[in-house]
């Protein structure tokens, strides 16, 4: 007994050590940006000179650097145009082609992750640490641009109608690189043509891709041309959660 005892007080210990470091699950890391950020209505700014195609190809960590975000961009200030991931502190939800939240804020703190996602520039993040981490879920909203592009219309796209819809797929490699599967949420749904996009912070369960290492983020709509699709290809994201797989292999 007295053998045992010491590698029991240890795995308790530790259990309670990491329980008590997040305030809302004792398994769970939510990512934060906030200290990235010091001026208002302001971006992440890259200042790569690494050529990807017709994008400048860049990356940016979480402040504990948990986990990798693939960025990309064109111009230059104050014509700089993302792609991929970026965060940000915009809170302009009335220009029509604004990539901030059409919530307006973020859904926790100030700070959060935009997205502009096609083929050449996928929306992708990398855990860094899989060994430890795993994928839980993350809050998602439609931007402000694809919210106007579904219920006004731009140039490129048409105002949606009963049938229409526009999804986000998440789609998990593992270290191999091979496919583990996809989840999928819709951001609009329209049954009806009085319907509406999603306007407020909904929750997207990841945990069907926990084995991942991987998540490419990709966007489909029911308007489509000879180009590819005509709605616009933004969506907002925040509070990325992982999992500590230590206290469950403990447990």
């Amino acid at each position: 007994m007295k053998k045992l005892f010491l590698p029991l007080f240890f795995f308790l210990s530790v259990f309670v050590f990491f329980a008590c470091s997040d305030d809302n699950d004792d398994s769970s890391i939510k990512l934060n940006f906030e200290s990235r950020l010091t001026s208002t209505e302001s971006e992440f700014i890259s200042e790569s000179t690494l050529l990807d195609g017709s994008y400048y190809s860049d990356s940016f960590q979480d402040e504990d650097s948990l986990v990798i975000f693939k960025h990309y961009y064109s111009g230059a200030i104050p014509n700089y145009y993302f792609a991929g991931f970026t965060y940000m502190n915009k809170t302009d939800n009335k220009t029509p082609s604004s990539p901030a939240p059409i919530t307006g804020s973020a859904k926790s703190g100030k700070v959060y992750l935009a997205a502009y996602t096609s083929s050449y520039t996928p929306a992708q993040f990398t855990i860094k640490n899989p060994a430890l981490y795993s994928i839980q879920g993350l809050w998602v909203t439609n931007s402000t641009y694809a919210y106007n592009s579904m219920t006004v219309g731009d140039s490129y796209a048409k105002k949606f109608t009963k049938g229409s819809w526009y999804k986000l797929t998440a789609t998990g490699y593992d270290k191999n690189n091979a496919e583990v599967g996809t989840s999928e949420v819709y951001l609009a749904n329209y049954t009806s043509d009085n319907d509406k996009p999603v306007n407020k912070w909904i929750w997207f369960d990841l945990s069907d891709l926990s084995e991942a290492v991987r998540f490419q983020f990709d966007l489909s709509s029911t308007d489509n041309g000879n180009y590819g699709m005509n709605t616009a290809a933004y969506f907002c994201m925040d509070d990325v959660t992982l999992t500590l797989k230590l206290l469950s292999s403990v447990i």
